[in-house]
């Protein structure tokens, strides 16, 4: 090849840097008539707040907590209904993306400036809810209206402009249910596969087991040092510690209401020699029908370990994991 052509493509390749870099850095195409109401990115994003003008509601940021990485957090309002306190708990993937959807906000139409008349018919003259949203430092608030013919996506004027919205990306609808829909109730954020070894304690005894890689990371078994044979029982047991299902998850500095629970079982993960997480059951006091009376029940089963902001709710078959965690750890 000579020099000429060689410039040639060179220049060829250049350019074709260049457009990548472009179609690379474009803003996604928008659907027609899509606008953005609030142009910012996920990073400019410091807080939403949503108030259903009925004493309910709802705020968003995403931090860290220890060395994790940056995740949302949710501060739900007090229920008087279902007898909970305001409680600050950390969000699960679907929060997370209801978060990207103000980065930026978007409305699939917009209307203007509007008459006192057509505000009342959009019901955007005296509104309840209210939704905010910070970001770069500076606060938009929203009025929240109806919805058009009765689909998910309400009409919102920019308290600042006056501009008047079709809200898109059902935000409200999902910052409405944020309290049932969004809050972790995972233990763990790591995954079978993501530790090689798992240590058992309770009732003063303790095992440790490896946990091997293999194809199938929900098939992994745990191998028993002292005899390098599976251990079925572990396995079993495991499993089922694993599948736990939390049906309540306490906030911040919350202890549950029945007591502090009393730690039954530990369970620790590592991966090549460092910590990956841990799990701890434990069991509230049996509650009584009156302060002379004999229990009337087992207590309540609790779940905490790295990941939770305190004390997780489980069912009260857990209570039997616990009394088979004591044989497990022993190697009975």
């Amino acid at each position: 090849m000579n020099v000429r052509g060689a410039a040639v493509q060179s220049g060829l390749a250049a350019l074709g840097l260049v457009v990548a870099y472009t179609t690379w850095q474009r803003e996604p195409e928008r659907a027609p008539g899509e606008v953005v109401v609030v142009d910012v990115n996920k990073g400019d994003v410091q807080k939403v707040r949503f108030d259903d003008g009925n004493g309910k509601t709802v705020e968003m940021e995403s931090h860290k907590e220890g060395g994790e990485e940056p995740r949302v957090w949710l501060k739900l309002s007090a229920d008087a209904k279902a007898k909970k306190p305001a409680r600050e708990v950390p969000g699960n993937e679907g929060a997370e993306r209801l978060w990207e959807k103000f980065a930026p906000l978007r409305a699939t139409r917009a209307l203007g400036t509007m008459s006192a008349d057509k505000l009342k018919e959009l019901g955007l003259d005296a509104p309840k809810k209210h939704l905010e949203v910070t970001a770069r430092g500076v606060m938009h608030r929203f009025d929240v209206g109806s919805s058009p013919f009765g689909v998910s996506d309400p009409y919102v004027k920019d308290v600042g402009d006056g501009h008047v919205y079709v809200l898109g990306g059902s935000v409200v609808n999902d910052l409405e249910a944020a309290g049932v829909r969004f809050v972790d109730r995972a233990l763990h954020g790591f995954k079978p596969g993501d530790y090689d070894s798992v240590t058992i304690s309770a009732g003063g005894k303790s095992r440790t087991l490896s946990a091997p890689p293999a194809e199938n990371a929900f098939a992994i078994k745990l191998i028993n040092p002292k005899t390098n044979k599976p251990d079925e029982m572990a396995k079993n047991w495991h499993d089922k510690l694993w599948r736990l299902m939390v049906t309540d998850v306490l906030g911040k500095g919350e202890m549950p209401s029945s007591g502090t629970p009393e730690v039954a079982c530990k369970v620790e993960y590592s991966w090549k020699g460092k910590s990956k997480g841990f799990v701890e059951l434990g069991r509230t006091a049996p509650s009584s029908v009156a302060s002379n009376a004999s229990p009337t029940g087992p207590g309540e089963q609790w779940a905490r370990s790295e990941r939770t902001a305190s004390w997780d709710k489980l069912p009260g078959s857990a209570d039997e994991l616990m009394k088979e965690c004591l044989k497990v750890a022993a190697g009975e």
